[in-house]
């Protein structure tokens, strides 16, 4: 074919290519294997950069439930947590929030009692020193508050500190939940939920498996008395580990023997907040 101006070459049109939308399932396929392959990577490269991190290097975080007066729920504070409320919960250095509501599964692997002891606010206030021995409770007497005080005039506080994982998801981190004043009941009902537990071995011996054989459901509840309004812990029974959860075992296994071997504590690792 030709026109005024010489040959016209006539072209096809290609087809057009049908392009498919990216499916839910199809992103969820392709992050997961992006996660695989960063955690193969990961593996490789396993402690690189804390070769000279020592346990004095180190604190471990606490959970612990943010009450009306916390720091972290008050906008004006400078350790105020974005979207934090009184009755969550928070991971003192992550700064994770868990809801009072849907709280955060742990798995408990150790449990060790401390003695602290308070300077008076009138003197300063803080915390003076940590004691291990429960002997030291034979050395107070009973103020007209029910506190246990020293001949120097500092009070002991007993904080019962459990060991735990904290679940997030697939990822896992060491976390310490002391447990002090009207939240020592919890900490015994805890403890006993944890002792009654029974398994039946294969050749019919009855047993009590290891603290780190369950999951239990953290969450808060609201109480009150003639002094006011607070949070306790609610903690509940979530069921054993399943054999798809065992490195969840091994990890609080060795976490479980790392905590029980250490026989010193360093004063990051107490409930270093004055109680309320």
């Amino acid at each position: 074919m030709t026109d005024n101006n010489g040959p016209v070459v006539e072209t096809k049109e290609e087809p057009a290519v049908e392009t498919k939308p990216v499916t839910e399932k199809q992103e969820i396929t392709e992050k997961k294997s992006t996660a695989i392959a960063a955690a193969s990577m990961f593996e490789e490269d396993a402690g690189s950069g804390l070769e000279n991190v020592t346990a004095e290097d180190l604190t471990i975080p606490r959970l612990k439930i943010l009450q009306a007066l916390s720091p972290e729920v008050n906008k004006n504070d400078g350790k105020y947590i974005e979207g934090a409320a009184s009755g969550d919960i928070t991971n003192t250095v992550t700064k994770d929030l868990y809801t009072d509501e849907t709280g955060c599964v742990v798995i408990p692997v150790a449990y060790k009692r401390m003695f602290l002891e308070w300077q008076p606010r009138e003197s300063g206030g803080g915390l003076i020193n940590q004691h291990l021995d429960p002997n030291i409770l034979g050395q107070t007497t009973k103020d007209k508050l029910g506190q246990d005080v020293l001949a120097n005039g500092n009070y002991i506080q007993t904080s019962a500190n459990h060991y735990c994982l904290v679940i997030n998801g697939d990822s896992f981190q060491q976390v310490m939940i002391p447990m002090a004043g009207t939240q020592l009941k919890r900490s015994r009902t805890w403890n006993s939920v944890m002792a009654s537990i029974k398994i039946k071995s294969t050749s019919g011996n009855v047993f009590t498996p290891p603290s780190y054989s369950h999951k239990y459901k953290l969450s808060t509840v609201a109480e009150s008395n003639d002094k006011g309004n607070w949070f306790s812990w609610n903690i509940e029974l979530d069921g054993p580990l399943t054999d798809a959860e065992v490195y969840l075992y091994d990890a609080a296994k060795e976490f479980a023997s790392s905590v029980n071997f250490e026989n010193s504590y360093n004063t990051s690792e107490a409930n270093t907040e004055a109680p309320f």
